[in-house]
């Protein structure tokens, strides 16, 4: 891939761009003049020359909007299309769609289906070197994405390794064809093991796994519908069923240790969810979370988190009032999703372990709080805290430490704080639903006894906050 096309090179295709432009100009006013000359010719007054000429030369059904331009119109049409052409053109030139994953390609097509950027010269000069300047980060997200997308089931023991295997759920459609969806999942993992192995160039649509998937099966005559096939080549071995899925095995294990180091850095090692973030030999975690995993919840979080406990407030009720409720936010830190309790007047009690962020937090209390809101903020190991220390709560909303499992024994124990009859809504870490150590298991099930249920976040929920995690929010209620 060229580090960067030359400005000259952008520079001609703008020339030529704008030469276009002009000679369509030129041909509209030519045809409206002849219209208006045709019809004076008949009728010794003005026809509808301009209407006539964008109609012709759309050469389609299309009419400008009523009140419209005609010729501004049809102008606008033209650049939308000369500018699609020229930048898919670049970006085929500059080879950007092996390091653009899915998401980036998706997004990349719709803006230019709907509305493309006018392709100077400047503006696509300062496009390619954002794009070349992020291409480490943009490849690395797009690894992320990949393998976030997989079936969780067949993932390893957390959320943020792959294993040996994985699931492609639905990739073979009723005629024995692949879906586009799943098509395109396997292209982005196919293009990260082939960038990672020495940044091989990535094969077209008839090569790679795909390709020699389809290419054997149409030899052994199987392409009529969903068939039993397996092929394999340098790094995949796949092999589809009649229910429709795929299941793709890694060959190469040392590439497999690559992703699982990209999708550390990623999602954030120092968080503890690591490639070894919840193998059971690491899951007894003591003393404080790195950096005391303090990462703030985004505001909107906060306060669709205290809705799912049921604490309400002006921005999430809009009746005529709602109960005042005793609410503990557990490591506040900053006091994120307490703030907003306060401010609606809750009572309201935060812990938190580290003295200036509780010192601070008191003081944000102080400044938001109604006088009818009664406000406690107790300095403290939240692990270390009792019933007599605390009290019992209406609602407990939380964002804990997640570094190696933490998230589960803080919920554990926020759990003997609620009332009965009181709801819990806390943020953890995604691998909470798939992890296999005894302690996640056993809580998945406690969860599913108390008829709690877990809802992904959208990735990137935490981004503003430091970290890219994929994180779940649980709810529950305490039963009588």
């Amino acid at each position: 891939m060229p580090d960067l096309i030359s400005r000259a090179t952008i520079a001609d295709v703008e020339r030529r761009r704008q030469r276009a432009l002009d000679l369509h100009a030129a041909a509209f006013d030519a045809l409206a003049g002849a219209f208006e000359a045709s019809a004076a010719a008949v009728s010794q007054k003005a026809g509808n020359g301009p209407h006539a000429a964008a109609e012709r030369l759309q050469d389609r059904n299309d009419r400008p909007p009523h009140g419209a331009d005609p010729r501004d119109w049809y102008l606008e049409t033209v650049r939308k299309t000369t500018d699609r052409a020229v930048w898919t053109f670049l970006i085929d030139f500059m080879e950007l769609e092996r390091i653009m994953d899915r998401t980036a390609r998706d997004q990349f097509r719709a803006q230019l289906a709907v509305d493309p950027p006018e392709a100077t010269a400047e503006t696509c000069y300062a496009t390619f070197s954002k794009l070349i300047g992020d291409r480490g980060l943009i490849f690395q997200r797009g690894v992320a994405l990949a393998f976030s997308g997989l079936d969780r089931r067949f993932r390893s023991h957390d959320g943020f390794k792959i294993g040996s295997r994985v699931v492609l759920s639905g990739a073979i459609s009723d005629w024995g064809g692949w879906s586009r969806s799943q098509d395109e999942v396997l292209r982005d993992v196919e293009r990260a093991f082939y960038a990672l192995d020495g940044g091989k160039p990535q094969p077209n649509r008839t090569a790679g796994i795909i390709g020699t998937w389809e290419t054997e099966r149409r030899a052994a005559g199987r392409t009529l519908s969903r068939q039993a096939f397996e092929a394999e080549d340098e790094y995949f071995l796949i092999r589809s069923f009649k229910n429709g899925n795929v299941h793709l095995w890694f060959k190469r294990k040392d590439l497999v240790t690559k992703v699982n180091l990209l999708l550390a850095d990623y999602y954030g090692a120092g968080l503890g969810v690591g490639p070894d973030a919840a193998e059971p030999q690491h899951r007894n975690a003591v003393g404080p979370a790195k950096n005391f995993g303090l990462f703030e919840t985004p505001e909107k979080l906060a306060l669709r988190l205290l809705n799912d406990a049921g604490v309400y407030t002006p921005d999430t009720y809009s009746g005529r009032g709602y109960p005042r409720l005793r609410v503990l936010e557990p490591s506040a830190g900053r006091g994120r999703i307490a703030l907003p309790a306060v401010a609606a007047g809750h009572d309201v009690f935060c812990v938190e372990a580290q003295p200036e962020l509780a010192s601070g937090l008191m003081d944000a209390v102080r400044a938001v709080g109604p006088h009818t809101a009664r406000v406690i903020v107790r300095r403290a190991d939240f692990l270390e805290t009792t019933q007599a220390d605390l009290g019992l709560f209406d609602a407990v909303a939380m964002n804990p430490p997640f570094d190696r499992g933490r998230d589960v024994d803080h919920v554990l124990h926020a759990l003997k704080f609620l009332k009965p009859g009181g709801k819990l809504a806390a943020i953890m870490a995604a691998g909470v639903e798939y992890r296999e150590d005894r302690q996640t298991v056993a809580f998945r099930s406690l969860v599913e006894r108390m008829g709690g249920r877990f809802r992904d976040l959208p990735p990137g929920s935490f981004a503003e906050s430091g970290t890219n995690v994929n994180t779940v929010v649980l709810t529950l209620k305490k039963g009588a």
